[in-house]
């Protein structure tokens, strides 16, 4: 009836004729629970790594809602992982922790931009923050070790991954990281310790075999040292890392033995 009444108004006059284009109100109801739907099925999509498609979802809710914490900060992944758009990942992802500083994630997804920003430090932080929100997940501090020992910060480093160990020592290369940490500073038998549980736990981490050659060498154990890279290799025959880095060091440890 309101349809026929507009078009009768039309005919009859433009000059006065009621606004006829307008939208009908929206359902705040029906609203909600296609932006439910929207940002699960974006978040879908990002682990998916489908990241056009969620795009076009989370486009949706934020052109209905644009603070919404966790719309924004899919989207920063989306701009992160999809476009590579670091700057744009971090605006959006601060602003989602702006509104809702509590998600563990979402400074996991802050944590991940800065390293790609190459800010370790600033990473580190983010990854603390991700860890004290969540302390039940040991990977928080796993990477956060891992940026404090980018950031070359080895001593913090060796406190956040003997943490992660005391509480949950089930974390996948943990103990390499330490040893790595611990070898960094010096500390070799600590390190060749804490390579050796590596080893014992994940009986496939070869970066223990390959920490732990780094610390023969510099204990001037040249045949145990070439007995770990050889390990190495064998676990992983075709790496950059393996024809890169061990190949070439069995090479020159056998050369200087020689000599």
């Amino acid at each position: 009836m309101v349809r026929l009444a507009c078009a009768l108004t039309v005919v009859l006059t433009t000059a006065f004729a009621p606004a006829c284009n307008n939208p009908p109100p929206v359902d705040p109801a029906e609203q909600a629970a296609q932006m439910k739907k929207d940002l699960a099925n974006a978040a879908a999509r990002v682990n998916d790594e489908k990241w056009e498609e969620a795009n076009g979802m989370l486009t949706r809710v934020l052109e209905a809602e644009p603070g919404n914490p966790e719309a924004l900060a899919l989207q920063a992944k989306v701009r992160l992982f999809g476009d590579k758009d670091v700057p744009k990942a971090l605006e959006l992802v601060d602003r989602a922790i702006a509104t809702k500083g509590d998600v563990p994630d979402y400074h996991a997804t802050r944590a991940l931009a800065l390293q790609k920003s190459g800010k370790d430090a600033e990473a580190a932080a983010s990854w603390g923050k991700a860890a004290q929100l969540d302390p039940d997940n040991g990977n928080y501090g796993l990477h956060q070790g891992q940026a404090l020992r980018r950031a070359k910060q080895f001593e913090q480093a060796e406190a956040v991954f003997r943490e992660v160990i005391k509480n949950d020592e089930a974390v996948k290369f943990v103990y390499s990281e330490l040893g790595d940490a611990l070898r960094e500073q010096g500390k070799l038998d600590e390190a060749l310790t804490a390579y050796a549980k590596g080893m014992i736990k994940y009986q496939g981490d070869k970066t223990a075999h390959a920490g732990a050659a780094q610390v023969y060498e510099a204990k001037g154990d040249t045949q145990k040292a070439i007995d770990e890279w050889s390990t190495y290799i064998r676990m992983d025959c075709c790496s950059d890392f393996s024809n890169n880095v061990a190949k070439k060091r069995i090479a020159e440890l056998q050369q200087g033995r020689a000599g």
